[in-house]
């Protein structure tokens, strides 16, 4: 109890950086025992921006003998709300060694970031633990916002991808198991993907990507106030994820021509590959959901991952793809109305609205 007593919560300064950083690579990235130095470039600039003026500030654990053992990152996002624009506050990190001294820093850490000046906090990566802590500290946990969603293409070069994390030399033997994925295909009564005749998709920029994601955004009562300036530099950062593979942008047509909505991947041939974000006008979701699947098809990768949205659930769900949990996404908000809007699934989050799009997920900082 006295070393609890007397240890510390407090903002992050610049002379921690260096500790978080290596803090991080020893909890996520545990088999590269090299921390590159650019890690802790990005850190103090995600987490000690000069420009942040909102009061929403990451914090640590100092232990009583003045060792940091424990980080919360948090970074602030504008969201419009009902004619209104409110502060929110995005949970990165919550990582804590040393445990047995000060088995409650996890839980005090969680507790100075929702008592920030912000209107709402969120997090789509809190896993068993952090869950827990949440909901004590009167969170809600979101389930339509929750799931990972998986539409295998390949089914035998997916196993073989999966296995190829233990045992290495399956790697090579994906390009090898085409009639295999033919038959079981075949034998599942699983179909090849195509493109709903009349659509048409392409390749498109950061800048004209930054404005079609808001245009499409407009519907939801409860959404990011990102400006396409904002929105421009989020995506470029969101490039780097090298454990991904390369990023691929990609916007939907419809017969006339009209953009009905757009996706965001990394991956390439014989991966997974990683959904960042699918955005789609009202009623377009299949259609942007079957371009993406098309598209990845046409690329050879052996699946598609991504993460559910309420309005998303059932363009996903009907076209026989695997709903699994990782992690939980969670909200704290002291107005109901807010909450609500997260309940009927009207509010936009995860993805650029949330974790997903920066470097600490997907990046090897090489």
């Amino acid at each position: 109890m006295d070393g609890m007593a007397s240890s510390e919560i407090r903002n992050l300064m610049p002379r921690d950086i260096p500790e978080v950083a290596a803090m991080f690579w020893r909890m996520f990235k545990p088999a590269s025992a090299t921390i590159p130095a650019s890690i802790a470039d990005y850190l103090s600039d995600l987490y000690l921006d000069p420009d942040n003026n909102t009061g929403i500030i990451s914090q640590v654990h100092i232990r009583q003998d003045g060792v940091l053992t424990g980080f919360i990152g948090a970074l602030p996002l504008k969201m419009a709300f009902s004619g209104h624009v409110l502060q929110a506050a995005i949970c990165g990190p919550l990582m804590v060694e040393d445990h047995l001294r000060d088995p409650l820093a996890g839980a005090r850490l969680l507790r100075a970031f929702l008592a920030g000046p912000q209107d709402l906090s969120l997090s789509e990566t809190a896993n068993e633990t952090s869950r827990i802590m949440w909901s004590k500290l009167r969170g809600k946990v979101l389930p339509g916002y929750s799931l990972e969603w998986v539409r295998v293409l390949r089914p035998t070069a997916f196993a073989a991808e999966l296995a190829s994390k233990r045992f290495k030399f399956l790697k090579y033997c994906k390009a090898l198991l085409g009639p295999f994925d033919n038959l079981a295909h075949l034998v599942m009564k699983t179909d090849i993907p195509e493109m709903p005749q009349g659509l048409s998709d392409a390749g498109i920029d950061m800048d004209m990507l930054a404005p079609l994601i808001i245009s499409c955004l407009k519907d939801y009562e409860l959404r990011p106030d990102w400006g396409s300036s904002t929105l421009s530099r989020v995506l470029a950062t969101a490039r780097n994820k090298a454990s991904y593979g390369n990023m691929h942008s990609r916007v939907v047509k419809g017969p006339s021509g009209v953009p009905l909505g757009a996706y965001l991947f990394h991956g390439d041939r014989g991966k997974i590959i990683r959904v960042l974000q699918i955005v789609a006008t009202k009623g377009c979701e299949g259609a942007v959901v079957d371009s993406l699947l098309h598209y990845a098809n046409s690329i050879g990768a052996v699946a598609v991952r991504a993460r559910s949205q309420p309005q998303l659930m059932e363009a996903m769900m009907i076209r026989r793809g695997i709903f699994f949990q990782r992690s939980s996404t969670v909200v704290h908000a002291r107005d109901p109305r807010i909450l609500e809007a997260f309940s009927k699934g009207d509010a936009f989050f995860n993805g650029l609205a949330g974790e997903g799009w920066n470097r600490l997920n997907g990046d090897e900082f090489l």
